[in-house]
């Protein structure tokens, strides 16, 4: 009973960390250098984009890091953006993990004592939210600090490479979860960037299996997550669309 009770309490924790590692994972996504010819070339080009990505982070440059995204983020960023403002509670309530967790994540922000409204959301660009995100502790620079890469495998004109923390790469039994996820990359007009759409996938596949080993329905995870990010109770009106 007492492993039992030890292991949900490591997946909350596990919940919670994944909860601030997803916003900075899909709200600023980076791209790359010059595609070099050889593949050990293209593995150092990859590891580059992260750190790059990573730096870009802890330093609190939403400009420069919204400035290196791909062409899908960037179409991920306008859709969202219309789902946060504009999307019906059907429409919200049927799309992907990720996409709910995000969307009650800004909505909450905009009611009540939240650190932004709706309006200034519509009129942000995504260098505005990363920077925000920075000053509302969404994104913590202390736990980007301690994201890492593991094997980097090329695939032609796409790469991947393992997810995994610092400590982790020296003691794989520290992972915390970090290991089921994966970082895509496509070479792009020359040069190499985050693929999106994997990211979003992976980090989709662990949120729901975790809601399944936890016993929890997904929405009341998300709830709990968000909670944990702002420390203020979710209401169920965050559902509804901010245009109503």
């Amino acid at each position: 009973m007492n492993h039992l009770l030890h292991d949900r309490t490591d997946r909350v924790k596990l919940a919670g960390l994944l909860a601030r590692a997803i916003l900075p994972a899909l709200l600023c996504l980076p791209a790359a250098a010059q595609t070099p010819d050889a593949t050990s070339d293209a593995e150092a080009a990859v590891r580059a984009i992260f750190e790059a990505y990573r730096q870009a982070l802890m330093a609190g440059d939403g400009e420069a890091a919204a400035s290196l995204v791909d062409r899908e983020t960037e179409d991920y960023y306008r859709q969202l953006k219309r789902l946060v403002l504009e999307g019906g509670e059907e429409e919200v309530r049927q799309r992907a993990f990720v996409d709910r967790f995000l969307v009650v994540a800004f909505r909450h922000q905009f009611s009540g004592d939240g650190e932004f409204s709706g309006e200034e959301f519509a009129a942000m660009e995504l260098g505005d939210v990363i920077v925000r995100a920075m000053e509302i502790g969404w994104i913590n620079s202390a736990a980007i600090e301690q994201l890492a890469v593991g094997a980097v495998r090329i695939e032609g004109i796409e790469a991947v490479a393992e997810a995994r923390t610092r400590a982790s790469l020296e003691d794989p039994s520290l992972a915390g979860g970090m290991d089921e996820l994966e970082y895509r990359f496509v070479n792009e007009d020359g040069r190499w960037k985050f693929r999106f759409s994997a990211l979003v996938m992976s980090i989709d596949e662990v949120m729901r299996n975790l809601a399944a080993q936890l016993g929890a329905d997904e929405d009341d995870l998300i709830f709990t997550l968000v909670e944990s990010l702002t420390g203020v109770e979710v209401l169920p009106e965050v559902w509804e669309s901010q245009d109503r």
